[in-house]
């Protein structure tokens, strides 16, 4: 059963209570910590996709175009569409011989509210690559030009390049691929579902790929490499995934999805996570993922400092008067063998 993880407090009175659910992996991939119930069954969202670009990787579609670092990291993102943005994926796209209409998903103007509201005051129409799951769409992309596979209805479960996809995702996560329950995501294409237990393992094998099959092995080091050392690829400045590989210089990597879930790892060492929130709060999954790398004390004194916005905001009425604050209220248990 899920578990409150989150309160918003109005004066003295916790006014709202947000549940979920948690799973924290450790040595080997087994559970160690649980916050209501670690093998609650849902879908990854965005948080399959560094996992995604892993067969893009293992295929050699992403050598073959000779996409750099840069490139594979916004593949692995859920970016804002800024600027800076889209010059990447117009790169990726360029060199893949495709074009912004080649891809499926739908047109937008931004994941980020202020750069949504700056476009919609300039005017500026909604375009595809605007969208934040464009990366991962290019990966694709990249993915069915090199293979030769027909690339226009690429979203279909059925396609070559979601198959490929499905049972790289399910080895990371050590099921089979028929194990996996598949959804539509927002984008247009399949998305997995799984226990939670099963994401955080999934994240584990990913940041520590010593027991992977090579191939997978070098792969999934790529791309946590281009995921640290271009943070701001995977969502962009100000956001809690770019900043939190910031402030951490790349030892703890972490992918949101939508609908609150969350996902994260410490590099090199024996330790994953797998968050959501039951309501699918996306406000409050910040403060969750805090207060888990606060109890198992992964985070330095600075780097807590560094990220403090992100585990507890203010409440404000309309005078701009603190009226109570919003934040994460559980501890975690340990899971004995």
């Amino acid at each position: 059963m899920s578990e409150i993880l989150v309160e918003v407090r109005r004066g003295p009175l916790a006014e709202n209570l947000l549940r979920g659910n948690a799973a924290i992996v450790g040595a080997g991939g087994q559970l160690q910590y649980r916050v209501g119930d670690p093998d609650y069954f849902t879908y990854m969202r965005s948080t399959a996709k560094p996992l995604q670009a892993s067969a893009a990787v293992e295929c050699g579609a992403i050598d073959h175009f000779k996409l750099t670092e840069e490139e594979l990291a916004i593949m692995c993102g859920s970016h804002s569409g800024d600027q800076y943005h889209v010059e990447v994926l117009e790169a990726i796209l360029a060199k893949i011989g495709l074009s912004e209409a080649d891809y499926t998903l739908g047109a937008d103007l931004s994941f980020a509210e202020d750069l949504r509201r700056q476009r919609l005051a300039a005017h500026i129409e909604p375009r595809k690559i605007f969208n934040n799951c464009s990366g991962k769409h290019a990966c694709m992309l990249a993915i069915c030009r090199y293979m030769g596979w027909d690339y226009h209805d690429y979203q279909r479960a059925d396609h070559p390049v979601q198959q490929l996809i499905r049972k790289t995702v399910a080895k990371y996560a050590e099921l089979p691929a028929d194990k996996l329950t598949i959804g539509v995501d927002g984008c247009g294409v399949p998305v997995f579902a799984m226990p939670l237990s099963r994401m955080a393992l999934a994240y584990h094998n990913l940041a520590n790929p010593t027991f992977l099959p090579v191939g997978r092995a070098m792969a999934a080091s790529r791309i946590t490499e281009a995921m640290t050392r271009y943070p701001q690829m995977v969502a962009g400045y100000g956001r809690f995934c770019t900043e939190l590989m910031l402030a951490t210089h790349g030892r703890i990597i972490g992918k949101l999805g939508a609908d609150g879930v969350y996902c994260a790892a410490v590099l090199g060492e024996d330790l994953a996570l797998a968050l959501k929130m039951e309501d699918g709060n996306m406000a409050a999954m910040p403060l969750a993922v805090m207060r888990i790398l606060q109890q198992l004390q992964l985070l330095s004194d600075a780097e807590q400092a560094s990220l403090a916005r992100f585990s507890a905001y203010d409440n404000y009425n309309c005078q701009g008067d603190k009226v109570g604050e919003t934040r994460a209220v559980f501890e975690l248990s340990r899971v004995e063998k």
